[in-house]
């Protein structure tokens, strides 16, 4: 991805220097190796940090909304569900298409750290990686290997169905569209891990979710990263909500955020694993997202958000829409 750093960089250099834009909001490499941090360029000696690699996980688009950029003329590096994310969000009338230009780069997934850390005998701080079409080379004083790039991918990646934002979407696409290792999945391989949970009898599915979701801390940072969680004020920020209070020792309001949490974005979600990625308590959050997706599509038909033009299911109700808590006839 070296080439499209290098395109990336002329780019915001030109959308600067000519003042047709007044910052480039893209990625610069964090103080932990391999690292990749949200950067803002503002003038021209910032341009030489940005970057993006395959460990360009976030979301930039929620930025757009801090007051700071407010009346700007803001460029902004998108992946294939960043556009997603941002789509919601100009169709919500959140943000003005006018006082953005888009950059669009080819995606070929990011990295999962854990995945990797399971195919090398060293640390990251001594290891030295390069993509190489569908292979990952890994290079540290202990050995040499090439692993499928596949095998250290993101699972979240592999269900991607598009990876890079499509020309008409953007003002430009850097690299090559459309190149993406990834395989396609089945409806079934997708929701896998749902579908192990979905085995487990009532009581059994109960404690599951109780022993994951009683270690949350309540830090926010899942909803923090989350590209479709955009309200300017969050009900679990507004003061003394009578549902939930600040008290993280009451667990059972551990289990009320996530599930009130996972309905407001249920045919919202698209799919880019920050909420589990983020969490520091390593809580699968994106299962929950991944079970009212399932469900939603099985009662309304395939959905999916920032991509399809019919309004979101749970936006408008019709007289014949399925209604699953309609009690039986006696």
């Amino acid at each position: 991805m070296r080439n499209i750093t290098n395109e990336l960089r002329e780019i915001a250099e030109d959308l600067l220097e000519s003042k047709k834009v007044d910052v480039v909001l893209g990625y610069a490499k964090g103080e932990q190796p391999y690292q990749s941090v949200p950067f803002a360029a503002k003038k021209k000696e910032d341009v030489e940090n940005l970057i993006f690699d395959i460990f360009s996980y976030s979301s930039l688009s929620k930025y757009l909304l801090d007051d700071m950029y407010r009346g700007k003329k803001v460029a902004l590096v998108l992946k294939g569900c960043d556009y997603r994310g941002l789509k919601i969000m100009l169709d919500e009338s959140r943000v003005d298409r006018d006082d953005l230009y888009l950059i669009g780069v080819e995606c070929r997934g990011v990295l999962e750290k854990s995945k990797l850390k399971k195919k090398i005998d060293a640390t990251l701080f001594e290891t030295t990686l390069d993509l190489k079409e569908d292979k990952l080379a890994i290079s540290s004083s202990k050995e040499n290997v090439e692993v499928p790039y596949e095998d250290v991918l993101s699972p979240y990646c592999l269900a991607c169905e598009f990876s890079t934002p499509h020309k008409e979407e953007v003002d430009i696409i850097l690299g090559e569209p459309g190149k993406m290792t990834n395989k396609e999945l089945t409806t079934d391989e997708c929701f896998a891990e749902i579908g192990q949970i979905e085995k487990m009898d009532e009581k059994q599915r109960f404690e599951y979710w109780k022993k994951q979701l009683n270690r949350c801390k309540r830090c926010y940072s899942c909803r923090n990263a989350c590209p479709v969680c955009t309200c300017r004020v969050c009900l679990f920020d507004r003061e003394n909500p009578s549902y939930l209070d600040s008290d993280t020792s009451q667990l059972a309001q551990h289990q009320f955020y996530h599930v009130i949490r996972a309905f407001h974005i249920s045919d919202r979600c698209v799919g880019c694993g920050q909420c589990s990625r983020v969490c520091p308590e390593n809580i699968p959050l994106h299962l929950l997202n991944q079970k009212l997706i399932k469900e939603l599509n099985k009662f309304y038909g395939s959905y999916l958000p920032g991509v399809d033009e019919q309004p979101a299911p749970l936006s408008f109700a019709k007289a014949d829409d399925p209604d699953p808590f309609e009690k039986e006839e006696k």
